[in-house]
């Protein structure tokens, strides 16, 4: 478990946030409104990103419909959030007015737990902070909620089985399973044909945008993939059955709505490359590159590794798995 532990704090470093800026894909501005057009057809200036989407579309529509239900004293939802990192996402949501009343955050790390507390405190919410591990959740026991949020933290599961009939639980029968999260290969694989593309790709592009940030600037001669060993030696929980995670998250749960979000050729394209793209001629070959990553999503030539969700309650789950 230390060695989750060092791998996670690292969010609490300003000197890691700088170097993830460089060496990460969403480290470049540019990116958050590829995202937002493969989810939305829209950027971020033009339909908001996917905290304003979830507000708009999911949030608000289910405190309207839980005051119907119950009442017009109905005046937050409560939520939780597994998972939860640093907070900052959290934080984010609260301060742009998502509808919540009463929020309980979970956390393995419990200074990454301690953090989220100081960060949500300016928040006049009824909250509370939990130490959580997702392969062993009963011992949190049932509150049941209104939202089980996740961002980018499902993925990490192992036993994924036992969770999915405990998350079943602890949502409301009129609640929502949201968030956003990666459901491509295990341990950041990448499927042959997807890696026969961004192999074609890489060849394609001038030395400056191929140099390995990481590895002091080096330009890579050809693309490659981190090892399944090399992920789990960065990370040990890093994507061990998320292949796993797709197939029985949406076999699980009804659907109410599902979203791709990319990165299927940018991630592994951009990693330790992604402060290359400086000038304004790297930043169209980035917007061309976007382009094609959108469009073959689009055209199903590719799926989607990263996807936001919105479930709801499940009637399917085999009893006895709890």
């Amino acid at each position: 478990m230390d060695e989750h532990k060092t791998v996670w704090r690292q969010a609490l470093s300003e000197d890691w946030l700088k170097w993830r800026a460089l060496t990460d894909w969403m480290g470049i501005p540019q990116m958050h409104d590829h995202v937002n057009e493969v989810m939305t057809g829209g950027t971020r200036a033009e339909n908001g990103d996917w905290i304003d989407y979830s507000l708009r579309s999911h949030l608000r529509p289910l405190l309207d419909a839980s005051r119907d239900q119950r009442g017009s004293t109905v005046y937050g939802l409560s939520l939780v959030s597994f998972g939860c990192g640093p907070g900052n996402i959290e934080e984010d949501f609260l301060r742009r007015g998502w509808p919540i009343s009463r929020i309980v955050c979970r956390e393995f790390d419990v200074e990454l737990l301690s953090h989220v507390r100081s960060r949500l405190e300016r928040f006049n919410l009824d909250k509370e902070f939990q130490q959580f591990d997702f392969n062993d959740p009963e011992k949190n026991g049932f509150e049941k909620f209104d939202v089980a949020f996740f961002c980018h933290s499902m993925h990490h599961c192992t036993d994924i089985e036992r969770f999915l009939a405990y998350l079943n639980l602890v949502i409301k029968d009129d609640g929502i399973i949201l968030g956003l999260d990666y459901f491509g290969p295990p341990r950041l694989q990448i499927a042959f044909e997807t890696s026969k593309i961004i192999n074609d790709i890489f060849e394609a592009l001038p030395d400056r945008l191929r140099a390995n940030i990481s590895a002091g600037g080096a330009v890579d001669a050809a693309f490659s993939v981190p090892t399944i060993a090399e992920c789990r030696s960065a990370d040990p929980s890093e994507a061990p059955r998320s292949a796993d995670l797709r197939a029985l998250l949406f076999a699980t749960f009804p659907v109410i709505e599902l979203l791709p979000m990319g990165g299927t050729l940018l991630r592994p394209l951009l990693a330790h490359r992604a402060g290359n793209f400086q000038t304004e001629e790297d930043k169209c070959i980035l917007r061309l590159l976007s382009i094609l990553e959108r469009e073959l999503i689009r055209g199903r030539l590719i799926v989607s590794d990263m996807l936001y969700f919105v479930l709801g309650k499940s009637n399917r789950l085999p009893p006895g798995l709890i």
